[in-house]
């Protein structure tokens, strides 16, 4: 059963970060904490800011250039959890609360939302790291909540 649930996550996940390749889907998968190389790849793609055949630092360079990140960041720093929220924001359209109306945004806000949308556990620190897998999961649960994504509208086979 835990086989055909993997299966199924990463098929979905395969399909929803649009057509990038199996292997930088497996590196961010195997990722053990994630980096901002692969975090600003997987949101410059989905905004469709940079080819999926671009490098994590061209992913780096380009949310810095869109004004998404504060600092010209190492693609292999580890990043923590609060910005993976952050960057992730940029990806679709958040109501939020008063604070992150009031904000526009902002890091702490984002984290906080996220939270509150039950996209980031609430017993979770903002300075922690997570692995890749974690932030594909995060990936995906955003695309359920804020995402024109409907299940329902997937076809299994007849």
């Amino acid at each position: 059963m835990k086989k055909i649930i993997s299966i199924l996550f990463i098929s979905f996940l395969v399909l929803s970060v649009y057509a990038q390749s199996a292997d930088v889907i497996t590196d961010i998968l195997d990722a053990k904490e994630v980096t901002y190389g692969q975090v600003c790849y997987l949101s410059a793609v989905q905004q469709n800011l940079i080819e999926e055949t671009s490098s994590y630092d061209e992913a780096v360079k380009v949310l810095f250039n869109e004004q998404q990140i504060p600092s010209l960041y190492d693609s292999d720093e580890v990043i923590p959890l609060i910005n993976v929220a952050y960057i992730f924001s940029y990806m679709w359209d958040i109501k939020g609360g008063l604070m992150y109306r009031i904000t526009g945004g902002a890091p702490r806000y984002v984290f906080k939302q996220f939270q509150a949308d039950g996209i980031i556990a609430s017993s979770v620190e903002p300075k922690n790291h997570i692995s890749g897998a974690d932030a594909l999961s995060m990936y995906t649960a955003c695309v359920r909540k804020y995402g024109n994504y409907d299940i329902t509208a997937v076809s299994m086979g007849d």
